[in-house]
């Protein structure tokens, strides 16, 4: 597609309007303002002084809406100037679209779960979805509706009405008089905005040159008219979304809605709709950071973390829907190992899933994006994006309006436009979902800032150089562990540690029999497979899997899966083993007549040892060897037995982290419950070197029993 740029012409101060020198057939207005489809800074020539290189200033784009007269557009305020070619690289992928045989007659239709769309926007209207259930090719009354839109039928009979372009779950489906009501099928837009925003992103259409508008934006996949959306609006301005902050609104869809939503796109899919992919830039998790003040609490009709939400994910996997999903603005790890943070429906780990976090335009992370190493897939742009927005009143071309916003919605819009292109292009189009999000991670801009912070440590591209890009992607190796989610885990003797290691080539799995990872100390060695064998769940995704006990012997072991493609050294996973110390082992000792016995059950290793009479002091001791300083959770058990002592004292010989100062703490344990258990005696900083935990018969009311102890780092 051919573009020309946009000529920059100084007004007074730092207002300056852009006129368009040659308006093309192809070329919208507002195009050279996308920079996240073609990051080129641009430069502002001052009218006030000869035009030479001398006097030329390098500006970004329009930090705030453009103002829109004729073929002219003004902006008061600019972005930093972007680093060049940090964008998505949409006309080079452009170049290399080529439209699959059978689009024509089977439209990619993207699923938006938003706020609805304004449907009537000039950039908008030639790429909404028309259900084919409901429309009837005529227009009697020339309105530019189709009659079917319009009779008041259910045609496709799917219980709304005259759902033409999707469905709207924020009213009742039925009135109390048994009728269907209009509104549930109609997902027009409102004040939010933020569903007519991403369809701007997506697909907004290219050099729709109507008089009086010349065109606003271009959407990923505006080039493809046989790219459609479609829209389920769940979302609106909500004030009880925080319970213990009453009366703040924010925009919304609760658990509920959604679920209709994708219900609603799971059964279009079912009727032979091409449901391609679902856009969720909305979510949630427990806990939201409001403006880096506070962390408020959700109120639970919103959490999305729920079995049934699980279930439709899982549908959605079935169907072979690629889900987008936002990452979140919260500014923090999304990992579900951090339960309150953790973000659905982008923390769910399902194939289809894809999550997204945003960049700004110098290919750093946005200062407002969710990340996550084990969750947030890839990376996309996100801060000052310029898309459409509702018109008001939502009446007439002349009034149609955009907007500069920032977000993971943004970016998740991004990906969803360029997954929409991959199930659009010939060589793409047959892609199962899965395979569309191996493609994803292997074929990205490598981004300094991703590496920690995302799976796949890279930006989204269209097309690239040297093989790299979606549609274009040629030989590039993505192999990455993904379980477990932590890069140092605490395993106790004899517990097993379940490994699993990404391994893709584009949109192709691994072709490795196996993968090996060795174990250090020791020198030993196990295997990783795809094969659907024991620890693998599906042969052939390219997850390879296996499984480690964790030997007695050593405090910390080390598993080198063999090299992280995103940060080019090899991967090693440390796990760090409890310190457990049984009564019958070296390091245990004491001081007066302490039975042997097997006779009560629940006791570790051979055997435990107790003590009757609580004079005088018998005192049996742990000294476990800690190789490495640092706070450790301390534990104790002991077997089932009525008789024991309530009150048995454990004394555990500690340091202060401050100064070394050696420090003891007792604590009183009901040895009557819990038995077979370990039991947490508390938290304790030790120095490096042997150390002493004691158990005490002194003032005994019952049986003192010395089983085993246990140290567990606190990673």
């Amino acid at each position: 597609m051919h573009r020309r740029s946009i000529q920059c012409l100084t007004l007074s101060g730092f207002l300056l309007t852009f006129v368009a020198s040659t308006v093309l057939a192809d070329e919208d207005l507002l195009i050279n303002e996308q920079w996240a489809l073609n990051n080129v800074p641009r430069t502002a020539q001052n009218s006030s002084a000869l035009i030479t290189t001398a006097n030329t200033a390098t500006i970004g784009t329009c930090a705030d809406k453009p103002v829109i007269s004729g073929n002219q557009y003004s902006c008061s305020e600019y972005n930093a100037p972007g680093v060049e070619d940090m964008d998505i690289n949409a006309p080079e992928g452009w170049s290399q679209y080529s439209p699959s045989p059978t689009l024509a007659q089977n439209e990619v239709v993207i699923a938006l779960v938003d706020t609805g769309i304004d449907y009537t926007h000039p950039d908008l209207r030639d790429r909404i979805w028309l259900n084919p259930g409901e429309a009837t090719g005529q227009d009697a009354n020339a309105n530019g509706v189709d009659d079917g839109c319009e009779d008041g039928i259910d045609g496709d009979q799917n219980g709304y009405l005259n759902d033409c372009h999707g469905i709207n779950t924020l009213v009742q489906r039925v009135n109390t008089n048994g009728s269907l009501n209009p509104v549930a099928g109609d997902p027009i837009d409102g004040s939010v905005g933020h569903g007519t925003n991403m369809a701007g992103v997506m697909t907004a259409a290219s050099g729709n040159l109507d008089n009086p508008f010349l065109g606003g934006v271009v959407g990923v996949a505006g080039i493809e008219p046989n790219i459609r959306i479609a829209t389920c609006k769940s979302g609106q301005l909500e004030s009880d979304v925080f319970p213990l902050i009453p009366g703040v609104a924010i925009p919304v869809a609760s658990e509920a809605a959604i679920r209709q939503c994708m219900q609603y796109f799971h059964d279009l899919k079912v009727a032979g709709v091409n449901i391609a992919v679902v856009n969720a830039s909305g979510g949630m998790s427990r806990f939201i950071n409001i403006s880096n003040v506070m962390f408020a609490l959700v109120n639970q009709k919103y959490w999305l973390d729920t079995p049934e939400m699980q279930a439709l994910a899982n549908l959605m996997e079935q169907d072979d829907i690629v889900v987008v999903a936002a990452a979140g603005n919260n500014g923090w790890n999304i990992d579900q190992n951090v339960v309150e943070r953790a973000y659905f429906p982008a923390a769910f780990t399902n194939s289809n899933i894809i999550s997204v976090g945003a960049i700004n335009n110098q290919g750093e992370l946005w200062s407002g994006s969710s990340y996550g190493r084990w969750t947030v897939d890839i990376m996309a742009p996100g801060q000052s994006i310029l898309s459409t927005s509702p018109r008001y009143p939502l009446v007439d071309a002349q009034h149609a309006d955009f907007v500069v916003s920032d977000g993971t919605s943004q970016a998740t819009a991004y990906v969803t436009g360029v997954v929409a292109l991959l199930r659009a292009n010939a060589s793409t189009a047959a892609l199962s979902a899965s395979a569309i999000r191996r493609l994803l991670l292997s074929s990205g801009k490598p981004l300094a800032a991703a590496t920690s912070k995302t799976v796949g440590g890279n930006l989204v591209r269209l097309a690239d150089a040297n093989g790299r890009g979606a549609l274009s992607c040629n030989n590039q190796v993505f192999r990455r562990r993904q379980l477990p989610a932590a890069n140092a885990v605490v395993a106790l003797p004899g517990e097993t540690v379940k490994i699993e290691v990404q391994n893709y080539n584009c949109s192709f799995v691994g072709t490795e029999t196996y993968l090996p990872v060795t174990v250090t100390p020791g020198n030993t060695s196990f295997q990783l497979r795809d094969d659907g064998v024991g620890d693998d769940a599906v042969p052939g995704d390219g997850v390879y899997s296996g499984s480690w006990t964790v030997p007695a012997g050593e405090f910390e072991y080390f598993l080198a899966t063999g090299t992280d493609s995103v940060t080019g050294a090899s991967d090693v996973l440390n796990i760090k083993a409890g310190i457990i110390v049984d009564n019958t082992d070296s390091g245990a000792d004491y001081v007066g007549k302490w039975w042997a016995s097997i006779y009560r059950s629940g006791f570790y290793g051979s055997n435990y040892r107790y003590a009757t009479e609580a004079e005088p002091e018998k005192l049996f001791t742990w000294s476990p060897l800690v190789n490495e300083a640092g706070y450790h959770h301390v534990y104790a058990r002991w077997p089932q037995g009525s008789n024991f002592a309530t009150n048995s004292k454990y004394r555990v010989h500690h340091q202060s982290p401050q100064d070394g100062t050696e420090l003891i703490t007792e604590i009183s344990m009901n040895q009557t419950t819990n038995g077979n258990q370990w039991r947490d005696l508390g938290l304790y900083w030790f120095n490096g070197g042997i150390q002493s935990i004691d158990l005490s018969n002194l003032n005994a009311n019952g049986t003192v029993v010395a089983d085993a102890i246990m140290l567990v780092p606190q990673l």
